[in-house]
């Protein structure tokens, strides 16, 4: 008897082995299951383009808190991994084979400019992992590194033409002058491609092409450069930079006198351009792929929310730009995407679900993005979305019908 009692209670022991092995087991395959899905942040905290990309932090926040409060990733929450490319090139490739080799992220949001990605995205396309730029917008980037490279951005050819035809006909331009950044990538492809291709195409005739007035990102004097437009005769000036330097550069076209209107490329598309230059910016036409004060409830609700963090933070201003719109709505489409096809997030599958990323934004069509509808691209993986037209006026930007 003692050994049939013996017998029952090993048996007993070794079914409660059994079944705490499997409970074990389940357990950690839903652990497993539900790891946080990783998202790569390669943007430039520091440097050239750090103002940007501090706030564009509050819309990866904003997107991130949205998407795991309504369950994740079916189940999986989002974790993002972020690194400082300081505005850097090599930095920003450097961060790319990181992300993609060390941190084994999903995709990766960035890098910033047209500089950086230049660089970076043929590592990441190497690599085999979606990259996903929401400033960059020198033609043709993204198109020399498919399939994985994307820009959430309308480049400057497509953005330049409706403004251009727009300040013509409100000025009645005929003759302009072109100055822009020599050392930046955005700012040359700007003025030596971009801008006098569509200033040739629209009958405008060039008075210094092909020698182009030209400066340095950041240079603090531009005297230099309106003394030399001073003896040239012209209605109008296009210029091709950044905000900063294009404030700069109005500023003392004014003060010596030079006050013809101009037109810039998107860059210069930045809330502190006119309120920074005041007078001397007035009536400066670019375009955008989004104005903050849009009456649409979905982009109210977004600035809503983004305005109140971004005072928490000391942004200012606090309003939204076009980029921070472009990270948000990129976050949303990778959720979407890989709800939609079925990503695992087991590290054997890494390879398979960066590749149903691609394909998957390869092949999206008319997503909800907060301003408008988004596609991409199949050939030049650049975004197909709403642009408009914008002009300096009291101090802000304004639509220009």
């Amino acid at each position: 008897m003692a050994h049939l009692k013996d017998g029952k209670r090993s048996k007993r022991l070794l079914l409660g082995i059994l079944t705490f092995l499997m409970i074990f087991a389940m357990t950690s395959t839903v652990a497993i299951a539900k790891e946080p899905i990783k998202l790569g942040v390669a943007f430039a905290l520091q440097g050239l383009w750090s103002d940007w990309c501090k706030r564009d932090l509050i819309a990866v926040d904003m997107a991130i808190e949205k998407i795991n409060a309504a369950g994740g990733v079916n189940g999986m929450p989002l974790k993002t991994v972020l690194y400082d490319t300081a505005s850097k090139p090599t930095e920003a490739a450097r961060i790319v084979r990181k992300l993609a080799t060390d941190d084994k992220v999903m995709a990766i949001l960035g890098p910033f400019s047209s500089s950086e990605c230049e660089v970076a995205f043929p590592v990441g396309n190497r690599i085999g992992i979606v990259m996903v730029a929401q400033a960059s917008s020198k033609p043709g980037v993204a198109k020399a590194n498919r399939p994985y490279g994307f820009r959430n951005k309308v480049d400057e050819l497509r953005l330049a033409i409706p403004a251009v035809i727009k300040w013509k006909k409100a000025y009645n331009i005929k003759t302009v002058a072109i100055v822009h950044d020599s050392k930046d990538a955005v700012g040359r492809a700007l003025g030596t491609m971009v801008l006098p291709g569509v200033c040739k195409k629209l009958g405008l005739e060039i008075v210094n092409a092909p020698n182009y007035v030209t400066y340095t990102t950041n240079d603090f004097d531009m005297s230099p450069q309106v003394t030399r437009l001073k003896s040239m005769t012209f209605d109008g000036l296009v210029f091709g930079g950044v905000y900063m330097d294009g404030v700069t550069f109005i500023k003392e076209a004014r003060r010596q006198g030079l006050n013809q209107p101009m037109v810039a490329g998107n860059p210069v598309m930045h809330l502190n351009f006119p309120r920074q230059g005041g007078k001397a910016a007035e009536g400066v036409f670019t375009s955008s792929e989004f104005y903050y004060w849009m009456p649409k409830p979905e982009v109210q609700a977004f600035t809503e929310e983004y305005v109140k963090r971004a005072k928490k933070k000391g942004f200012d201003p606090p309003e939204p730009l076009q980029f921070d719109v472009n990270v948000y709505d990129t976050i949303m489409m990778f959720a979407h995407i890989m709800k939609e096809r079925g990503v695992t997030n087991k590290p054997a599958d890494l390879a398979k679900d960066r590749e149903k990323i691609m394909k998957g934004l390869t092949e999206i069509k008319d997503f909800p993005g907060v301003a408008s509808k988004i596609s991409f691209n199949p050939e030049t993986g650049d975004a197909d979305k709403m642009t408009y037209v914008v002009k300096a006026q009291g101090g802000e930007w304004v639509l220009v019908d």
